[in-house]
């Protein structure tokens, strides 16, 4: 087991080292719990977009701009969250902002029910996803610095299962609520309220605790984490450190992490995290939110409501290719994702573009490619924060997925509005042969340009001559 010895005399011991030696136990279960349930309700706010559209046309009357600038306002607030957090995520901690947050969160999704007026509904939806883009922000970063190496990549899909559990409860809503647009406010407030009781009781990060020189605390973290799996006992070490190859006196200021993240050591890994996500802008994020009207008019054109029992098995197969991920994620590389998140949901989504639905075998055909470009999906998306996650230090973590993360929803907000006028004049299938190429594209850019492989690999937390290391004074 990596721990100091009782005099503290040996040498340091990395948070790394400390993590890899706890085994997989009762610690790592109630972890990815944890992580799931706000995967589960990320999904509920952002995917419930779509289904509020019928609700909004018939109780504020909305027109077709007034509903595109709806579908913006959810990726306008996450801009603003995204660069908030480059900020307070290494002030406030990761737990710590989430535990602040989740209230605010509750607060907002109440007060959208009695919303007077459709500007204001627009102004707390905005409100709504800036708490849910720092959350983002602060439970990503939050759950990858509890995993070790080798089970790192496996733990980092399964958490992946939120996300269909999440839309399906925002389907059986719509299916309940037809255009009572309120019922899935109320869905989010109780999922925050949930998020904020589970987080309470949860622990901050190590490796955040040691990156700002609060060592006693990273100390108290990991004995809790070793007695909590019923392994032998942590024992504290006064020179826990997150790198053995340098010795700074302390936690790197705001304005060093700032130069090290644009500097020459991280920058190619930064402008390739903004473009991944900037592909997921352009692809996923576009299929989320006309996805469902896409498919009402390709494959159930005759049908009033959105065909949610179609949703509903793409849905599962969403779900089944997550199981498939939680298996093979780490044998083919995040290279290996990218191919099946990008290149096969693109071919898959051509040829649902391509078929005529109004043929019996056609239609069962292009159900079962719809079912399997859903079980793509994750492959991409998960790889992508896989990735930017892996990719840096502890203490440019948070500011590069947050930075990242601000450039997706920049560029959803503009792909959102021109799509927006574009997909009412354009025919469904001529809209989803487009996003078919957007992703077929989008492979080619992440594959050919990956500057690393971080599956399997250690999270280093070294980046070119930006070593660092925190030690007891």
């Amino acid at each position: 087991m990596a721990a100091c010895a009782e005099d503290g005399i040996r040498d340091p011991v990395t948070v790394t080292e400390a993590l890899d030696a706890l085994v997989v136990g009762s610690f790592h279960a109630g972890h990815l719990l944890r992580m799931i349930l706000f995967w589960a309700v990320l999904a509920m706010t952002q995917e419930c977009t779509p289904y509020l559209f019928p609700g909004l046309r018939k109780g504020f009357e909305a027109d077709d701009e007034s509903v595109a600038s709806f579908a913006a306002a959810f990726p306008l607030g996450c801009v603003l969250g995204s660069v908030a957090a480059t900020f307070l995520l290494d002030r406030l901690g990761r737990r710590g902002f989430v535990v602040i947050a989740s209230p605010m969160a509750v607060a907002v999704s109440l007060a959208s029910i009695v919303a007077p007026s459709f500007r204001i509904l627009l102004g707390l939806r905005v409100l709504q996803s800036v708490v849910i883009a720092i959350s983002r922000a602060a439970l990503s970063t939050w759950y990858i610095e509890f995993l070790s190496t080798n089970y790192r990549g496996t733990l980092m899909a399964v958490y992946s299962l939120g996300w269909p559990l999440g839309r399906a409860a925002v389907i059986l809503t719509a299916s309940m609520a037809k255009e009572d647009w309120s019922l899935f406010m109320s869905l989010n407030a109780l999922g925050f309220t949930a998020l904020f009781i589970v987080m309470h009781l949860s622990e901050e990060s190590p490796r955040f605790l040691v990156a700002s020189g609060r060592l006693s605390e990273a100390n108290d973290v990991l004995t809790r984490l070793y007695a909590s799996n019923r392994q032998a006992p942590w024992k504290p070490c006064s020179q826990l450190c997150l790198d053995k190859a340098s010795a700074d006196a302390g936690p790197s200021d705001d304005s060093r992490t700032w130069s090290r993240l644009f500097g020459r050591g991280s920058r190619h890994l930064l402008l390739f995290a903004c473009l991944l996500f900037a592909v997921l802008a352009s692809t996923t994020v576009l299929l989320d939110t006309w996805g469902p009207g896409l498919y009402h008019t390709l494959l159930a054109p005759e049908s009033p409501q959105l065909p949610t029992h179609i949703l509903m098995l793409f849905n599962v197969g969403d779900l089944c290719g997550i199981a498939v991920s939680i298996m093979i994620v780490d044998r083919i590389g995040r290279a290996g994702s990218f191919v099946i998140g990008f290149f096969v949901q693109g071919m898959l989504l051509a040829i649902v573009g391509i078929l005529d639905a109004r043929e019996p075998h056609q239609y069962y055909f292009a159900i079962v490619c719809g079912t399997l470009a859903a079980t793509c999906r994750c492959f991409a998306w998960e790889s992508a924060q896989m990735w930017t996650l892996e990719a840096f230090p502890t203490d440019l973590r948070a500011k590069a997925f947050s930075t990242a993360a601000a450039v997706m929803h920049s560029v959803s907000i503009l792909s959102l509005k021109v799509s927006g006028h574009q997909v009412h004049r354009l025919t469904a299938a001529s809209c989803l042969l487009f996003l078919a190429a957007m992703k077929i594209a989008g492979g080619f850019l992440s594959t050919g340009l990956m500057p690393k492989e971080t599956a399997r690999e250690p999270m280093t937390e070294r980046l070119g001559s930006g070593t660092r290391v925190v030690k007891c004074s």
